[in-house]
């Protein structure tokens, strides 16, 4: 899988797939990437509400994927250094908003599909 940066530079001679549609897939298909936009898709939240609704990603990894969702404009961080504590939340940038007729879709098709997985 390409690296987060050569997802744009991909090299479409080898393929027949759009290289717009392959760099969504990358991402996309990228561990808790879909679960956090997910998340995110319904309002902004805090570090720990993501942490606590991504069952088993654990805080680095949430920490890797929020900054690499920033970094490319799905996820917005919002700091307010009014309130005590420091009050930090994520939120989904229009980009990322784009996506939720595509995430119910898929909820759609996994629900139809997909047998549930046990957390056991």
């Amino acid at each position: 899988m390409a690296q987060a940066n050569e997802i744009h530079q991909h090299d479409s001679t080898n393929s027949n797939m759009c290289p717009h549609y392959e760099a969504a897939m990358e991402l996309l298909a990228k561990r808790w990437t879909g679960l956090i936009l997910t998340v995110l898709q319904e309002e902004p939240a805090r570090f720990s509400k993501i942490s606590t609704a991504v069952d088993g990603i654990s805080d680095r990894m949430l920490s890797q994927r929020l900054g690499e969702l920033e970094e490319i404009g799905m996820v917005e961080r919002k700091v307010d250094s009014t309130q005590r504590p420091v009050l930090v939340e994520y939120a989904s940038t229009q980009m990322a908003c784009e996506l939720a007729p595509v995430f119910d879709a898929l909820q759609n098709w996994a629900e139809k599909w997909m047998p549930a997985q046990s957390n056991g």
